[in-house]
C-alpha cells in the first residue's frame, strides 16, 4: 500500500524594496530596458531615496518599529514603476514621516494574562487518558450549548481555532489510492479535500459554521454527534462512541448523485495530547502580527479505519487505511487585543496574523505511528519555552511518549525539501530520514512578508507529503522503514 500511496502523493520586505528602488533609481539601464533614462528623474528625488536608506538602516538596527515606513516604501516603489514620479515621491514624505515616528519595540514578556488558560513547559504527551465526549466537545469550559444546539464560545476569551480536522490515507481493493482531509469548521468555511489516483475532486461543497451538537445522536447515529452544513444541501458529521474509542465521520449529499463518504475509525494505542481542554496548554508559536503566542489544548488520535467514497456520479468504492483526528482548541495567551481575523489591509495592520515557527506531523506504518510537534522561538522575545513532544503509538500494541527527539529539515529553509528525525524512548530508538514527494498547495508554500519585529522578515505556511526510510529499534529487534508515508503542518520564518 506505501509504494501506491508514494506514487500518488508522489533581503526581507523593506530592504529588497529599498534596494529595489536604488537599482530601478540609479544603476546604469539595460538594453532593452522600458525604465526611463536616468537624466530624466528628479534630482531631489535620489537624494531623498539616499537619505531615506541612511535613516531607515540606523533606526532598523536600534530596534524601531518600521512596518509603516516598510508599508510606504512599497507604495513608493508602485508608483515608480508605474512612471507616477510626482506620486512615487509623495510616497516618499510618508516613509519620512513614518521614519520619524517610530517608535521603539518592546522585546519584554507581556503581563500574565489575569485569566484565562495555564500553560506548560513540558510535555504533555506523559497524559495518556482516553479522551470523554466532555473532552471532544468541552461545554461549560470552551462553549456554550445555546438554542437549537448550536455551540458557541464562552464569551471573553480570545479564541483563535477550534479543530474538527479528520485526515485519511487509504486503498481500495482494486489498488485506487485515497487521500481526504475533511474539517468541521467551528466557524468560517473549508471544502475538503478529496484526492483519488492523483486527481483532486474539483467543486467540492464548502461546509460552514456554525456547529451543532446533539448529545444523544443524530443522523442515525446513536452516540454524541456534531454537525455542520454545507452549500447546496451538504451535511457533515462526526461521532463518537467513547466507549469503544471509535469515531464515525460522514459527508452526506442531498441526493444520490452527490459526493458522499462515509468513514469508521478505530482509534488505537494512546492519544497525542496538546492539554486538557481546562489547561495547562503548551505553546505552539508565536503570533506574527502582535506580540503574543498561540497556545493549544486538545488531542490527536490515530489508527485505522474502513470506509466508502462515492464521487459524483461514480460507484462507491470501499478505502481502508490510516487515520489522525485532530480535535484541538487554540487561544491567545496574554490577549493584548481583540481578535481581528487574518485579513486586514491598513498600514501596521493589528491582526494577529499566522503563528510561527512550527512543524506537526503523522508518520504511519503498518507496526506503529509517530506524532511529533516541534516549535522554535522566531521573536527576539523571552516567550515560555515552545512545544517540543512526540509519541510513538501502537508499536506492537505497546505505545511510549517520545520527547527525546531532534527533528531536522533541509534545503530552503521557508519550504524545506527532506528532514532526519532521530531520537530516543524508552524501549527503542528512531533513526529515519524524509524526503518530500508533494506539497500543498500543489504550487508551493505561500509566502508573506512582514512581521511586528522584523518588517523584513518572510514567513511560509503548507503541508507537505513525506516518504520516510531508516530503522526502528525497539527491545533489541530492527523495524526496517522504507517507503512509509507521512504527512505535516508547518510554518517557517526568515528574518530580514
Amino acid at each position: 500500500m506505501n509504494k501506491g500511496l508514494l506514487i500518488i502523493v508522489s533581503c526581507g520586505l523593506a530592504l529588497v524594496l529599498i534596494f529595489g528602488l536604488h537599482f530601478l533609481f540609479f544603476e546604469k539601464e539595460q538594453e532593452g530596458s522600458v525604465t526611463p533614462p536616468l537624466t530624466k528623474l528628479p534630482q531631489e528625488l535620489r537624494q531623498e531615496y539616499l537619505k531615506f536608506k541612511e535613516e531607515y538602516t540606523k533606526k532598523k538596527n536600534q530596534g524601531y518599529d518600521l512596518r509603516e515606513a516598510a508599508w510606504w516604501i512599497k507604495e513608493a516603489r508602485k508608483a515608480y514603476l508605474e512612471g507616477d514620479y510626482k506620486k512615487a515621491k509623495e510616497y516618499l514624505d510618508k516613509a519620512f514621516l513614518a521614519l520619524e515616528e517610530a517608535e521603539k519595540i518592546d522585546f519584554s514578556l507581556p503581563e500574565t494574562p489575569e485569566k484565562g488558560w495555564n500553560i506548560t513547559e513540558e510535555p504533555n504527551t506523559l497524559i495518556e487518558k482516553i479522551p470523554t465526549v466532555k473532552d471532544w466537545v468541552p461545554i461549560g469550559i470552551t462553549y456554550n450549548l445555546e438554542e437549537n444546539n448550536l455551540l458557541r464560545y464562552i464569551p471573553g476569551y480570545p479564541w483563535q481555532q477550534s479543530c474538527f480536522i479528520f485526515v485519511a490515507i487509504g486503498e481500495s481493493e482494486e489498488g485506487d489510492i485515497l487521500f481526504y482531509q475533511g474539517r468541521l469548521p467551528f466557524e468560517g468555511g473549508f471544502a475538503p479535500r478529496i484526492n483519488v489516483n492523483g486527481e483532486y475532486l474539483r467543486n467540492v461543497p464548502v461546509f460552514k459554521g456554525g456547529m451543532y451538537y446533539y448529545e444523544n445522536g443524530a443522523e442515525g447515529y446513536p452516540y454524541p454527534t456534531v454537525l455542520v452544513y454545507g452549500t447546496k444541501g451538504y451535511k457533515e458529521i462526526l461521532a463518537y462512541d467513547e466507549k469503544n474509542q471509535t469515531w464515525y465521520h460522514e459527508i452526506i449529499p442531498p441526493d444520490e448523485n452527490g459526493l458522499k463518504i462515509k468513514i469508521k475509525a478505530k482509534a488505537l494505542g494512546v492519544p497525542f495530547w496538546m492539554g486538557p481542554q481546562e489547561g495547562p496548554y503548551i505553546v505552539h508559536g508565536a503570533f506574527s502580527g502582535v506580540k503574543d503566542i498561540d497556545v493549544w489544548g486538545g488531542f490527536w488520535v490515530v489508527g485505522k479505519f474502513e470506509g466508502t467514497v462515492k464521487l459524483p456520479y461514480k460507484e462507491e468504492k470501499e478505502f481502508s487505511g490510516y487515520f489522525l483526528f485532530d480535535r484541538a482548541t487554540h487561544i491567545a495567551y496574554y490577549a493584548q487585543q481583540e481578535y481581528q481575523g487574518e485579513a486586514c489591509r491598513e498600514i501596521a495592520c493589528p491582526a494577529r496574523g499566522g503563528v510561527v515557527e512550527f512543524s506537526c506531523m503523522g508518520i504511519f506504518h503498518d507496526n506503529f505511528t509517530i506524532t511529533l510537534c516541534d516549535s522554535k522561538n522566531p521573536t527576539p522575545v523571552n516567550f515560555p519555552k515552545f512545544q517540543h513532544q512526540g509519541r510513538i503509538n501502537y508499536i506492537f500494541n505497546e505505545s511510549y511518549p517520545f520527547n527525546d527527539f531532534t527533528l531536522k529539515s533541509f534545503g530552503p529553509h521557508l519550504q524545506p525539501s527532506s528532514f532526519e528525525l532521530k531520537g530516543s524512548f524508552e524501549e527503542g530508538t528512531v533513526d529515519l530520514k524524509g524526503k518530500v514527494i508533494e506539497y500543498w498547495p500543489p504550487k508551493g508554500w505561500g509566502r508573506v512578508e512582514g512581521t511586528w519585529w522584523d518588517p523584513e522578515g518572510k514567513r511560509t505556511w503548507g503541508r507537505a507529503f513525506i516518504s520516510w526510510e531508516g530503522e526502528i529499534k525497539f527491545k533489541g529487534e530492527t523495524i526496517k522503514v522504507k517507503d512509509v508515508i507521512g504527512i505535516g503542518e508547518f510554518t517557517r520564518f526568515e528574518g530580514g
